[in-house]
């Protein structure tokens, strides 16, 4: 009895780690909002990482954290460290591209609560009096980080984080207007 209960699950569990391994390591979550406000106007809240602290919502998400800018204030070379010991951990994130009114590409690197890099991007696009603002992110999962997110639904998390940034820059965006 006890030796087909453990061949019964010795067998799911060799299924469940097939089912991972066949999952591709790439993913991507993406949310936009559609901003009554020009491009030229949003573009700095992206591009400079302490006016991005007044949208962003990561310290809401971990109020306790400590961030540090270094580099240039704005555009290529911005970056920010952050330190917690709460959800976010410790990372930084590094602007490696900017195009004006149009893109911000962002490097990031996660240290703790596990080794991760991943790519982010703001995207700006004018639409007459709107903007479209879409935030993303993009990377590949090592097999445990496939196995975690058979658990756990990385766009609806990451992706809730990211509505609620977005809306608060449309907030203030459009009240400044």
């Amino acid at each position: 009895m006890w030796k087909k209960i453990i061949v019964s699950v010795s067998a799911l569990i060799a299924l469940f780690l097939g089912y991972v391994a066949l999952q591709s390591p790439h993913y991507e979550v993406s949310r936009q909002v559609a901003i009554n406000a020009p491009a030229e106007k949003i573009f700095p809240f992206l591009n400079n990482p302490k006016l991005a602290e007044q949208w962003a919502p990561w310290q809401e998400v971990d109020p306790k954290a400590q961030m540090i800018h270094s580099g240039p204030e704005a555009g290529v070379g911005a970056r920010t460290n952050w330190d917690a010991d709460g959800p976010l951990g410790t990372g930084s994130a590094t602007i490696k591209e900017s195009i004006p009114n149009e893109r911000v590409g962002i490097d990031l690197e996660y240290v703790k609560p596990m080794k991760m890099k991943q790519y982010a991007e703001y995207l700006v696009q004018s639409q007459g009096a709107q903007t479209l603002v879409t935030w993303k992110v993009s990377g590949e999962n090592n097999f445990f980080g496939r196995v975690m997110c058979s658990f756990m639904n990385m766009d609806k998390m990451v992706g809730g984080m990211f509505e609620q940034g977005l809306n608060k820059l449309k907030t203030l965006m459009e009240k400044q207007n």
